[in-house]
Parts: C-alpha cells; structure tokens; sequence
C-alpha cells in the first residue's frame, strides 16, 4: 500500500512540475503583444518614430506606457518616481563624484516616458550652472547621451548626422553637441515648428524611448535597434546581426535584450579622428558667450532662434561602448571583467577615465546603469527567466490578455509578475524582496561611507607630502609627485568605488542578483580599508606619526548634503525652458517635486540601515 502511495505521490509530483514548467514555457511562447490588435488607422514606420502616431493602433498599450506622466509620483525604501535629489538623501555622493557634473545634480529617475525631458532639464545639460559650479571646462553633454533618452535617435542617426555611410553617421550623430542634434527633431503632421508640441514629450523633442526603439513597424516582432548594443553583441558575445530584428535571436532572448540595448554600462570612446557633425553659426557670434565669458559654440535651447542656423564643424569623433569585450555569452557577468577592460592597454590608452577625482587626484570610471550586467548573474537568469516576464507581466485589460506597458517594480503587481512562477503569498514574497534590499542597502552605505572616509585620508595625506620639497616642483606641491607615490592607493579608490558605484547605479538595489552584489560590495569595503591600510605605510615611510584614518558614520555624511540647487549666476537668456526672469538665487527646478528632499522617513531608514538597528529595520515592508 506504501508503495502504491508513494508512486501517486510521485506522478502527482511529476505532472505537477510538467504543469508549472509548461505554463512558463507557454507564458514564454505568447506573441510579444499578446491580445494585441492593431487598429490599422496608421501606417507605422521609422520616418515617423511619434507614439502619438503609432498609439493609434494600439491605444491601450500606449495608455500604460504613458500613465506616469499623470499618476502622482511616489516613493519606496530604496526607489520609486519621485525625482528627489539622491544628494540630499545621499550626501556621500557629492565626495564620491567631486570633480563631476553628477556631484552637482542627480535625481531619482522618473520611468521611461520622462527620460528625455529629465536629460534636456537637468543642470548637468546647462552650461552656464556648470559654468558657474567649476565645470567651466566642462564641452557641454554630447548627442551620444541622447542613445538612449530619446525615441528620435535612430531617425536622427540616419537622417541628421553627417556622413556617406552607417559607421560615419554613427560617429557624427555622437559627436555632436546635444543642444544642437535636438535641434534637428522634425516638426511632423499637424505639429508647427517650434510650438509647445513640437518640444514636447508626445512625439517632439522631449518624447523619451518610443514604440519603434524595441518594436518592427506594423508587425510588432521585437527587434534592438540600438548601434552600440548591436556592436557589442556582434562583436564579442557571440550573436549575428539580422536586418530586420537587429540580431539573431530567440524570442525569449529579445524579451531581455530590447532592455538591454540600454541598462548597461558604457562609456564615450575617442575614436581618434576627427569627423564631420552639424553645427551651429552662434559659435562665430562674437557676442554670444557664455557666463563665464568665453565663446559660445551653441545655443542651450531646442529651437533655432534669434537668427541662429545651422552649419558644418569638424570635431574629434567619439562613439557610444559597451564595454563587454571579456563577457562570453551565456556566462554570467563579473565586475572584474571590467577591471580588464578598462585597464587592459587598448582601452586605457585611449580612455583612461571618466574624470579625474578632484580630491584624490585618482582616474575614475562613473558606472552607469547596468541592470543587464547584474540581473545576468542572478537566479532568474539562471532560469530563463526575461526581464519582460517580470516587469512587462501579461495582465488582463477587459476579456483580453495584454503585456503590460507600464515598466515598473514588478512589486507593483505581485500577482501578474511573481506569482506565474512563486507559489507563496504576495505578504512572503514582498518580505523576501525587502529583506534582500535592505541588507544590500547596509551592505551598500558601509562601503559608501568606507570610501568617503578613504577620500579624506588620501586628502590628509595629499596635504602633507605635498609641504615635503621631494614632492614640490618651484617650491608648491607637485600632484604628479603626489600621485605616483600614492599610485597603489589610488587603483583601490578607482577599483572599490567602481563596484560600490556599479551595486548604487544598478536599479534593484541588488535584487536582481544579491549574492554577486554582496560579493562585489565586500571586494569594495576590502579596498577602502586597505588603502587606508597603505596610507599608514606611506605615514611611516614619511614620519608623519600623528597621522590617523577616519570612519565616518551617518552623521559625519549628513555634513555634506548640498541642499535643493540653485542658480548662483544671472544667466543670458534664462534656462532651457526660455522663460525670462531667472536670477541668482532662484530655484532651479520648475516643478516642486523634482531635485527636493525625500520624505523623512527615507532618512531616517538610513539613519537605522547604517549601523543597522534590526529592531527598527526588519519590522519595515516595502511601501509598494
């Protein structure tokens, strides 16, 4: 009878998992936009890329995909769309990223629909308030940084840049300036030039990732469209082109790989030439110029005005890189295949930084967001699991089933993104995801506030060899000097802040794979502390016997919060928005809930997370 009962157990088992397996497997094989039927009012094509047009046919998805522009931005532990200044939350990054734009403004992001109208506003794009904030060396942002805000780029690609061939107009669209590429947005069907749509975020110059960036006109087969990724794909993770998708690849494959064209690490790469880019005749306008009084070369606004045309310039060429060259395919991503990259001679020749930290002197590499490079080492990935699965669940609109187009946490809907596959209440589930963040988050600020507190010893230590003559050149300090002697402990800042900055960028605070974050996160804690254990040898070798290493707490980092940002100068023109009227000590943000402060409690969980008080931490639940 045991028997007879173990062996139904057993059958129910198997039957039980071929269920599970084949609901996936099905959930997998469904059309990209399952239910979905086009309208056919519109014909769809790449010489129109406007959602305005393509959401037409398909109004419902276009519904989701623009409803955070109107929903009221809310906030999680570590997340969320309220576009608080993460440098008032976290005052570590403003020592982090001293000597870059980033140090001076970085927002929380907003989702998808409002990418582009967040780069074309923020003050890391204005030339004048980086002027007047020490950037004055600063070019001003390239077109490559629009790869990936903007639903125009590849129209851009083909039809603004310059050159005779796909490779020469890929340089030429990235190399040139950013106020000046945005300019060459057409004014399409019933929209005017210039008017309030045409600079807008519904197919004008501020319309951020459209349908056509992941989707083949009229079909809807996902395709990549995006240069870089393709390159990098191509070229060193084993995947072929294709004409029509992009790439060669499985269904399956594409519902991670459309994300992928743009959560990713990378960097701008000199090609070493000069190239050929649209211009702007403002830069032979003797009395256009900057706040600081230098030359303007163009103008900061989306339209062509005040007499302004556009030209021809030949500029140094750069090119957007995704820097995968060590990662094979199929393999699960390591940080220290960016280690090789970026140090291997071929690249630090050419690039050998993002900037120069303007405390410690060291050559630093500003991670971006690589939620690709992550997720890959994680347990979804591990089991086919896509990114769509998760946070583009197929839910119901009405009698049909629809992907959904709002991209989101999947915690948003627990039950249309998790529990295809988890069997546990949404009450566990949400528990589990909380528990992981926040023992990353601990993780996280401890090597934040290790790396600060390295800063400000190198710092200390920079100070001090610099009054010793071996380390002068004309009787002032030498940084040179400084930096050979110190070369060591400058690697460990570059390399720690590296992973620090990769598990801070990544948009999941590390759920997306927590034992990988961990592990790149203890490697970081390991540099700070041992530069600061170098540094005591240096104090020795020097006599410096007074010489002490710091650890700063919360408390120390608080010191360093800059507060909402304003204008310190009087600009020219006014900002971007062209409203006139702006002076020295206005806000710089229009709207209200952009770069203010998150809510209190936000504080005081990293009050709490840092040393991590388990007794105000772990009673804590995601607020999705």
């Amino acid at each position: 009878m045991k028997k007879v009962l173990f062996a139904i157990v057993v059958i129910a088992a198997v039957v039980g998992f071929s269920w599970l397996n084949s609901d996936i497997s099905n959930k997998k094989a469904q059309p990209d936009m399952a239910g979905a039927v086009s309208k056919d009012i519109v014909m769809m094509s790449d010489d129109d890329p406007r959602i305005d047009v393509w959401s037409k046919n398909f109004p419902e998805h276009a519904d989701m995909y623009q409803a955070v522009e109107t929903e009221a931005p809310f906030e999680t532990e570590f997340g969320g769309n309220h576009s608080y200044s993460k440098l008032i939350r976290y005052p570590q990054l403003t020592i982090l990223w001293a000597g870059y734009p980033f140090s001076i403004d970085a927002n929380e992001e907003r989702g998808h629909f409002w990418i582009q109208v967040d780069q074309m506003d923020t003050a890391r794009n204005n030339k004048d308030f980086l002027n007047a904030h020490g950037f004055a060396k600063f070019g001003g942002q390239p077109a490559a940084c629009m790869n990936c805000h903007s639903g125009w780029t590849k129209w851009l690609e083909n039809n603004a840049a310059l050159g005779t061939t796909p490779e020469e107009k890929w340089i030429s669209f990235n190399s040139a300036k950013y106020w000046t590429m945005i300019k060459q947005v057409p004014a399409l069907g019933d929209i005017k030039e210039n008017s309030a749509e045409h600079s807008g975020p519904h197919g004008g110059k501020r319309m951020g990732p459209a349908c056509g960036d992941c989707h083949v006109p009229n079909t809807m087969e996902l395709r990549v469209t995006r240069t870089a990724f393709i390159e990098a794909m191509s070229n060193w993770r084993g995947y072929q082109k294709d004409a029509t998708t992009g790439l060669k690849a499985t269904r399956s494959e594409m519902r991670t790989l459309v994300c992928s064209q743009c959560h990713v690490e990378y960097y701008f790469r000199p090609t070493g030439t000069k190239t050929k880019v649209v211009a702007e005749t403002i830069a032979s306008d003797p009395t256009k110029k900057w706040w600081n009084g230098t030359q303007k070369d163009y103008d900061e606004f989306d339209s062509w005005r005040d007499g302004n045309k556009a030209t021809e310039a030949e500029v140094n060429g750069i090119k957007l890189v995704f820097p995968w060259k060590q990662w094979p395919k199929n393999a699960p991503f390591r940080i220290e295949m960016f280690d090789e990259y970026y140090d291997e001679p071929a690249t630090r020749d050419i690039f050998p930084q993002d900037w120069q930290h303007k405390i410690t002197k060291a050559p630093m590499i500003k991670v971006q967001h690589p939620e690709t490079e992550l997720y890959s080492a994680g347990v979804h990935a591990a089991n086919g699991v896509t990114c769509a699965d998760c946070h583009m669940p197929f839910v119901r609109k009405g009698s049909t089933k629809v992907t959904q187009h709002n991209i989101t946490s999947p915690l948003k809907d627990i039950n249309a993104a998790c529990k295809s596959c988890h069997t546990q209440s949404e009450d566990y589930l949400k528990k589990q995801v909380s528990d992981i963040q926040k023992s990353i988050a601990f993780d996280l600020r401890s090597v934040e506030y290790a790396t600060v507190s390295l800063i400000m010893d190198i710092k200390n230590m920079r100070e001090r060899l610099g009054a010793l003559p071996e380390f002068q050149t004309n009787g002032k300090a030498d940084d040179a000097k400084i930096s050979a002697e110190l070369k060591e402990i400058l690697e460990l800042h570059r390399k720690g802040q590296m992973r620090g900055d990769f598990v801070g960028a990544e948009n999941s605070t590390g759920f997306h794979a927590p034992r990988e974050a961990s592990r790149m996160l203890l490697q970081a804690l390991e540099m700070a502390r041992m530069g600061q254990t170098k540094l005591m040898e240096v104090a020795v070798k020097y006599g410096f016997k007074d010489f002490k290493i710091s650890n700063l707490g919360f408390d120390d980092i608080q010191k360093f919060n800059p507060g909402e940002i304003t204008y310190k100068v009087d600009l020219e023109d006014s900002h971007q928005a062209g409203k006139p009227g702006h002076k020295a000590g206005d806000r710089f943000y229009e709207h209200s809930n952009i770069n203010d402060a998150p809510a209190a409690d936000k504080l005081e969980l990293d009050k709490n997370n840092k040393p991590y008080n388990f007794k105000k931490i772990d009673p804590k639940l995601s607020s999705y």
